[in-house]
């Protein structure tokens, strides 16, 4: 019994101490549970309902996504875009938009398919061989024959084929010619299509050919020539109205017999002889329609050197014509360029320009003091030393009573002239370069009416302002102004015209296509400097256009400087920042 009874006590006792360690364990875990829970941030909205202990979980990671397998064709073409990309796209300016156009499609083949070409490469491969209708040649871009199965194959195709659309629609935006390889005398402001929009365009297309052919010049004038080239073609062309078709003499040396005998009109006059547009010369003008902007704007003015025009044409409709004096044949040829009319000078001061003070005027002043005088000529000294010869404002100015201003790196303009018995001759290449408007009251009326028709400026008003001292009318809507070279055109009555190549364009655009093709579109360095027909290849930078625009800002006087070709007058500002300005 007594054996019984200190067992008893000594599980007790056992029991007792193992009830205090397992409280005591409790306890503890219970502390702990409790510190995690109050560690643990607070959740609401959608799941507040979780307990505690699964908010305490830790995110999972975000699954990776699985990458796309890319086809046999997909991963050649990935390889030859990334790696030679310059073997099937020689023109660096487009690399860079043919590989962000692919990577962004994951190297999907636009043209491509399994051994075949797909219905958009049928398409861009049938328009490509028709552009002989647009004066282009098919062989520039050749469409490659997507036979075989072979990926490496195909994927050097698919990139042949894209460069063949990217060298088409550069050609068809901004010309098969680089404009500067065709003459000096010759600048716009062009900009080639991306290359990542152009293929953009036609990924999302059912048309391949209608954008492609959205490339080209859409004016009526453009789809005119090309009816014409297509008649020329045929060997039966319909009748040409040659109207005043010039042949341009031969230049010669002028001897000292010459210098002495009086010069008339008629003796600058080129020579004329009837003549009818070829298939080159109609070939070229499309060539200049490519090199202007493609859209010229609900108003414009436009000038056709050849036929010794202006036009204002608004919403697709002449409203005014008049005639012009363009440049002289040679160094004095009036420049093609696109250009904004800004402001309109009425009492213009004429300063000689510096190569006619030379040339003309000193040599006449050693021989009689008083020749410059006689017709209104005033001589002074420009800031710099250098001889000024000007003529203040009145009806003997050779500038007339207007000047017609649109800033331009040839710092040419338009304007009135006393001299008005030479708009009756039929050839009118008697400028120094320069425009002389026949009625330039008139047309001053029609632009500020287009500009500022709340201003009611006629005719008469505008005349009513000729004085002594000089005004400026700036305009508050700036019109384009495309002077341009047309020999061949349609009127606005539907008769086809063809005029002679008076500063020899269609000559030098059809020996480059003839003669150097392969670097026909590659551009010239030119510093706009000389305005001879011929390439001036130089690595002198051009003047920047911001020079420009500042004329008609502030009082201004006009003083030195040279002009395109060195012929230019000067133009001053009261600030003394000195601008060149153009001929008479």
């Amino acid at each position: 019994m007594r054996k019984f009874l200190l067992a008893t006590t000594a599980a007790a006792v056992v029991l007792t101490l193992t009830g205090r360690v397992f409280a005591e364990t409790n306890l503890q875990l219970l502390l702990r549970k409790s510190i995690t829970v109050i560690d643990q941030p607070q959740t609401t909205g959608q799941g507040s309902g979780q307990s505690s202990a699964e908010t305490a979980k830790p995110a999972e990671p975000a699954a990776k996504p699985t990458p796309v397998e890319l086809s046999p064709l997909s991963q050649q073409l990935k390889e030859l875009a990334e790696t030679r990309l310059s073997q099937y796209v020689p023109r660096e300016q487009d690399r860079a938009g043919v590989l962000a156009f692919y990577r962004g499609r994951n190297f999907a083949p636009l043209w491509a398919g399994d051994g075949k070409a797909q219905p958009q490469a049928a398409q861009a491969a049938g328009y490509l061989a028709k552009v002989a209708a647009d004066g282009l040649d098919p062989a520039d871009y050749p469409a490659p024959k997507f036979d075989g199965a072979d990926p490496a194959k195909l994927a050097a195709s698919e990139l042949s084929m894209t460069n063949a659309v990217l060298t088409f629609a550069r050609h068809a935006s901004i010309g098969r010619v680089a404009f500067t390889r065709a003459s000096g005398a010759v600048y716009y402001d062009q900009k080639a299509p991306d290359a990542a929009d152009v293929l953009g365009k036609l990924a999302a297309t059912n048309d391949v050919a209608a954008t492609l052919d959205s490339y080209q010049p859409q004016h009526p004038a453009y789809k005119a020539l090309k009816t014409q080239l297509a008649a020329a073609r045929s060997g039966k062309p319909a009748k040409v109205d040659s109207g005043p078709a010039i042949v341009a003499p031969e230049a010669r040396k002028e001897t000292n017999k010459d210098k002495r005998k009086p010069k008339t009109a008629k003796d600058s006059e080129p020579e004329s002889k009837p003549a009818g547009a070829t298939v080159d010369s109609i070939v070229a003008n499309m060539e200049r329609w490519r090199w202007m902007p493609h859209d010229l704007g609900e108003a414009y003015v436009m000038v056709n050197i050849p036929d010794f025009t202006l036009k204002v044409v608004q919403n697709d409709k002449t409203i005014w014509q008049t005639r012009i004096v363009a440049g002289k044949v040679g160094n004095q040829a009036t420049p093609l360029l696109t250009e904004t009319m800004k402001y309109i000078t009425v009492n213009p001061t004429w300063n000689v320009p510096p190569s006619i003070i030379n040339n003309e005027y000193l040599p006449a002043l050693a021989r009689d003091p008083g020749a410059l005088a006689r017709i209104g000529l005033k001589m002074g000294h420009n800031a710099d030393g250098s001889i000024r010869i000007y003529q203040p404002p009145g009806e003997r100015n050779a500038l007339g009573r207007i000047r017609f201003n649109f800033p331009n790196r040839f710092l040419v303009y338009q304007h009135d002239t006393p001299d008005k018995k030479l708009f009756d001759q039929t050839v009118r290449a008697y400028s120094h370069g320069c425009m002389r408007v026949q009625n330039p009251d008139k047309y001053a009326e029609v632009l500020l009416g287009i500009s500022q028709p709340e201003d009611r400026f006629t005719a008469e008003r505008i005349k009513s302002m000729y004085g002594r001292g000089e005004r400026t009318i700036q305009l508050k809507k700036h019109i384009p102004v495309y002077i341009t070279y047309q020999t061949a055109f349609v009127d606005d009555a539907g008769q086809q015209q063809a005029r002679a190549d008076l500063y020899g364009h269609d000559k030098e655009i059809t020996r480059i296509l003839h003669n150097e093709r392969r670097v026909a579109d590659v551009p010239v360095p030119r510093s706009y400097s000389n305005s001879g027909s011929r390439p001036n290849r130089v690595a002198s930078r051009a003047s920047r256009r911001d020079d420009f625009e500042s004329w008609g800002s502030g009082s201004s006087s006009y003083g030195g400087g040279f002009g395109w070709g060195g012929r230019g007058g000067g133009f001053r500002q009261s600030s003394e920042s000195s601008f060149r300005f153009g001929t008479w």
